[in-house]
């Protein structure tokens, strides 16, 4: 697994995590941040319902 970093057209900076192996794969680390950020934050507001 490699960090890969680029830029677009717009000359906007992206990273991607690159995986190798039989079966290459990337993903974008700002859709990870993103997700996470969701998860923890409807993580936070179950435990929130369930004690309020």
């Amino acid at each position: 697994m490699r960090l890969h970093s680029y830029r677009d057209e717009c000359h906007a900076r992206h990273f991607d995590l690159i995986g190798g192996g039989g079966h290459p794969w990337s993903i974008d680390l700002v859709s990870v941040i993103a997700s996470g950020v969701l998860v923890v934050g409807f993580a936070c507001a179950l435990i929130a319902h369930s004690v309020h």
